[in-house]
């Protein structure tokens, strides 16, 4: 169990004090503040795989604890049940014990029982507490008692409750106040005192016994059957916790004396430094509670659970006042502010907002089990590591607490937990598909608003969106072509109308969701649109949503190719200094009529887009390569949807573009027809030279033709040559006259290629 070192100090390797459960944890603090302080206060400590490692001048640990500990004064007259009030019988006969019993070690626990002893008849003849026995005012009691108290005891009222000079508030470690439910934990410490401390004899073998099976994580002595509370579940007995029904409760004394005295180093204080919260203390490492660690929960969730208890790991070793500092600053800063819940916590471990020195956090939620009885079960393992992208998320919340703790319909509710759950993730791991649904959320959060009048209200239009061009370094990570396509589909604008105020420039996200553009001085509450300009995302099939928009485009873009484009309307184009589109390669977007992309995937990734500010961005950095198969039809349409012109020169010929009715016929099933119609637009304008594909006569379904409206939305790059390499293939084709779908179509590569890679033309 130790090895001696290059010094005085001796490295003892404690297997049986570990980072989990929360009492073995705490067990372990509580013996190293106990050798600093009463042995050696050059000892240091640090966490291992092999369990706490303590280096210190004392050679036997466990004989010290059998020998030498001396107890903390541990007292709770507060509370029913801690051998104070009227009715407790046994916790009155243990207090007794200890005022008789011969150790000297006792000292400072008989000293705090006399002064206890005045408080509680203090607090009798002024109404503190009721003629039958009932506390009626904790906090009077506490601040009677904190301030008659020996020093000594003031560690265990700070960890057990603190006083703000309003209700009393109780950090959730040690429960109410010292106590869950009936369970009062002085009393139980009392009582375990009594099972180690006899110094003679064999009890006082029994107790050094008990103090090695602790350090080492053997089972050579018998356990006590006592209750150990919140602190190990796994031990805590109760209903269902055996194959035979209920298990008892057994511990180890020692066991729950340094867990105990570990507690104390969680001591509170009520400096105000919760800025969203005044009356809140600063309860080290401990955060709000929720189902996913955030602020809005399901309803009761509050009341079933204590809060989180974030514990600290450090491997390298620390004095106890680095130990004891650690603990005062509790250093958890997420957006300059102190973490109040988990989600904040995550995101402070991703970007250096905590202390310097800790490696890791056990995460530990007090939740309520088994009746009224609370367990703290852990719930994560967090190692603290840099991932600057987290910040990123910093940019997305502020809208979001408008919503918060309002009277909004459940439907908004639950949007709200979708985010937080999303958010939480990202937080957690920084991952580029984590991002992506936390944007996606925030997007769905929005559609919800735009739903609910009264969460219109409170919530105005998010105008100022985050720009995209920060979320790219994480968001090519993916590097999935459905998120090209996404891209290149939230990226789309249209220009204002020769009327602007009824056709103003319009955003794909202005389209999408129910949101005009932006009025300016006007009321942010007036940018609500009743419905979308396009309805159904996320409620219909993506694909025909898109393909929609599409059709919207053709009918509301006549006004503006009147103008500039007689020969037909292109898709979208770019707004001069505001929206430029970006471009998809065509190998992507052929994909996507094809049938070859995910549509789950890429209905999560435009979402996300769409929560994004695409201003001024123009490219992508695409890495990865795939093979074109090209869609016939697709071929046919890209160029025109971009708007061709038939000379080199700009302004000697009408532009060509897609005809208006195109659309609709595509839905429609109508390939063949608007294939055959853009051949003879083509052939019409002076395109003999280039062999375009005749219409495949085999193409009717309406499906392929939504896919490819869909596609024809986002610029492509590439639209010529994968029409040059239609013309090529009809060369090496058969002599057969009609074109087939088969006779374009090569054999398709293999879709793992897709979403990994991507072709550059």
């Amino acid at each position: 169990m130790s090895t001696a070192s290059t010094s005085t100090a001796i490295r003892h390797v404690l297997p049986g004090l570990r980072q989990e459960p929360l009492a073995s944890y705490l067990a372990g603090l509580g013996l190293f503040r106990l050798i600093g302080e009463q042995a050696d206060s050059d000892a240091t400590a640090a966490w291992s795989d092999g369990g706490l490692v303590i280096s210190t001048t004392v050679e036997d640990l466990a004989a010290w604890l059998a020998d030498a500990y001396i107890p903390t004064a541990v007292l709770s007259p507060w509370n029913n049940g801690s051998g104070f009030g009227t009715k407790d019988k046994e916790p009155k006969r243990t207090l007794e014990a200890l005022k008789i019993h011969p150790s000297a070690r006792l000292g400072n626990l008989k000293d705090a029982i006399k002064v206890a002893h005045d408080v509680h008849e203090r607090s009798l003849a002024s109404g503190w507490i009721t003629g039958d026995g009932k506390v009626s005012d904790k906090g009077r009691i506490v601040q009677e008692f904190r301030n008659r108290c020996p020093d000594k005891l003031l560690p265990w009222i700070d960890a057990t409750v603190v006083l703000t000079g309003e209700d009393p508030l109780f950090p959730p470690l040690l429960g109410t106040g010292g106590n869950d439910g009936r369970l009062d934990f002085s009393t139980n410490f009392h009582q375990r005192l009594l099972e180690v401390l006899d110094p003679v004899g064999k009890a006082r073998d029994r107790s050094l016994a008990l103090a090695r099976d602790l350090l080492t994580g053997t089972e050579t002595e018998r356990l006590v059957q006592a209750a150990v509370g919140q602190f190990d579940p796994a031990a805590a007995g109760g209903p269902g916790s055996s194959r035979f029904g209920a298990a008892d409760s057994l511990v180890n004394p020692w066991g729950y004396l340094l867990l105990v005295e570990g507690a104390l180093l969680f001591a509170s204080s009520a400096v105000r430094r919760y800025q969203h919260d005044a009356r809140r203390a600063a309860v080290p490492f401990t955060v709000r509670s929720s189902p996913d660690g955030s602020a809005s929960g399901a309803d009761g969730e509050q009341s079933s659970s204590r809060g989180e208890i974030w514990v600290p790991v450090w491997t390298k070793e620390f004095s106890l006042p680095e130990v004891r500092q650690l603990f005062a600053e509790a250093r958890a800063s997420w957006r300059g502010r102190p973490a109040r819940q988990a989600v904040d916590f995550y995101a402070a471990t991703r970007t250096l907002g905590v202390t310097k020195g800790v490696d890791r956090f056990v995460r530990y939620g007090l939740h309520q089990r088994n009746g009224l009885a609370f367990a703290a079960v852990p719930v994560d393992i967090v190692d603290v590591r840099d991932r600057p992208a987290v910040r990123l998320a910093a940019e997305l919340d502020d809208w979001v607490s408008r919503l918060r703790g309002s009277d909004a319909s459940a439907v908004i509710g639950q949007s709200l937990r979708r985010f937080d759950a999303a958010y939480l993730a990202f937080a957690r791991d920084g991952e580029p598909v984590q991002l992506a649904r936390l944007l996606a959320a925030l997007t769905r959060l929005e559609q919800a608003v735009g739903r609910s009048g009264r969460a219109r209200e409170k919530a105005p239009v998010r105008h100022r969106l985050p720009a995209a061009h920060p979320f790219l370094a994480l968001l090519t990570e993916a590097e999935c072509a459905e998120l090209r396509v996404a891209a290149g589909v939230a990226s789309c604008a249209t220009r204002p109308g020769t009327d602007a105020a009824r056709s103003p420039a319009r955003t794909m996200r202005q389209i999408l969701l129910p949101i005009d553009p932006s009025s300016g001085g006007r009321d942010w509450t007036k940018d609500w649109r009743d419905t979308p300009v396009v309805p159904g995302l996320g409620v219909r099939p993506l694909l025909d949503v898109l393909a929609d928009v599409l059709v919207w485009r053709s009918r509301t873009a006549s006004d503006e190719s009147a103008r500039q484009s007689p020969g037909g309307v292109p898709a979208f184009r770019g707004v001069p200094g505001f929206l430029t589109g970006l471009s998809v390669p065509a190998a992507d977007l052929h994909a996507l009529a094809s049938g070859r992309l995910d549509l789950a995937a890429l209905e999560l990734w435009l979402n996300a887009c769409l929560a994004l500010d695409w201003y001024k961005v123009a490219t992508w950095p695409w890495k990865r390569k795939v093979p074109l198969v090209p869609e016939p039809t697709l071929g046919l349409l890209s160029p025109l949807a971009a708007g061709l012109r038939q000379q080199e020169k700009p302004g000697d010929a009408p532009a060509l573009a897609l005809r208006p009715d195109w659309a609709n016929r595509l839905i429609a099933g109508q390939v063949s027809a608007v294939h055959a119609d853009a051949v003879a637009r083509l052939r019409q304008a002076g395109w003999e030279a280039v062999p375009l594909p005749p219409a495949p006569r085999t193409v009717r379904s309406g499906e392929t033709g939504v896919r490819i409206a869909a596609a024809l939305l986002p610029r492509c790059v590439g639209s010529m040559a994968a029409l040059e390499m239609l013309a090529t293939k009809l060369r090496k084709s058969s002599e057969s006259a009609e074109l087939t779908e088969s006779a374009v179509q090569p054999e398709s590569p293999d879709e793992s290629e897709y979403p990994n890679q991507i072709e550059e033309l």
